[in-house]
């Protein structure tokens, strides 16, 4: 498909995000295919996009955190939930950032990271597993790359930045390293502080699906907004790509809790690596 066909594609399930913010899953999941299918065409630039930039985002963010421990323990937590993705031909790669900051984000192409900080205050293996789903969630919606479509993203790309994105989006190839470079800023600004609200309640969403085919209950998909509400309070103004006014973490809570009603409930979720991660990082007592 011609890249101007997808970014019509793009735009299109833009106009069509407040059906999926209804979480209708039966509708997410029977419209899987469909999704996949639509990013597709742009996957190949998505996968440059997270592998070009990774490790540079790891070190801004704090880098990766210096434990081997650590880090198996994780990958072997989220193994599960990664392979519950759709989009598995994505590069799926995770990384725990060393950061008092409790925060994760996700880069296009299936390239996750979760700091030590949100590690600590997950009290329950539910609580890791809905921050893990809901990063998946942009990677298997391709939130970046539609989010690159945003004005609002391209300001910081300089003009020469944004002749080459032009051309770029118009069709005139294969991403280069112009336009890599043009965006690294912008995209890196996006991660940390939050997709579009009809993107984060997509992404909410995921968190249901993924916890259906892992075994999860759904009843504790939104245990970790709670714990957001914790650690911000109402008249906290700060921003990160998991707590933001846009949308509030109750509003979140609120249309989680009422898909989760409706959610199949299955048994068995593998939680291995729990133990081990917190041994490393216990959870301060409430």
């Amino acid at each position: 498909m011609h890249r101007r066909s997808l970014l019509a594609g793009l735009a299109a399930s833009a106009v069509a995000a407040p059906a999926y913010a209804q979480f209708n899953l039966g509708n997410l999941i029977q419209g899987a295919a469909n999704v996949v299918s639509a990013y597709s065409s742009g996957e190949s630039d998505e996968i440059q996009m997270g592998q070009t930039y990774y490790q540079d985002y790891l070190t801004k963010s704090g880098g990766a955190y210096p434990d081997r421990n650590a880090q198996e323990a994780l990958r072997k937590f989220a193994q599960p939930l990664l392979k519950a993705a759709d989009r598995q031909s994505l590069a799926w790669e995770i990384t725990m950032v060393k950061s008092d900051q409790v925060n994760a984000w996700a880069l296009p192409g299936g390239k996750l990271a979760i700091n030590s900080a949100l590690v600590k205050y997950c009290a329950t293996p539910d609580e890791l597993a809905s921050v893990i789903s809901h990063e998946v969630g942009h990677a298997d919606r391709g939130h970046g790359l539609s989010q690159i479509r945003n004005q609002s993203l391209l300001q910081g790309a300089g003009s020469i930045g944004k002749e080459a994105l032009s051309a770029w989006m118009g069709g005139a190839g294969a991403i280069g390293a112009q336009v890599l470079t043009a965006l690294e800023g912008p995209l890196y600004s996006l991660i940390l502080s939050g997709y579009s609200r009809d993107n984060e309640f997509e992404a909410d969403a995921h968190i249901l699906k993924i916890f259906e085919r892992t075994g999860y209950d759904p009843d504790k998909a939104d245990d970790f907004f709670r714990t957001l509400i914790k650690l911000h309070p109402e008249s906290d103004t700060s921003t990160t790509s998991l707590f933001s006014t846009h949308p509030g973490t109750r509003e979140r809570i609120a249309r989680i809790e009422a898909a989760a009603a409706k959610a199949s409930r299955a048994s068995g979720a593998q939680t291995s690596g729990w133990n081990d991660l917190k041994a490393i990082f216990p959870t301060p007592a409430a």
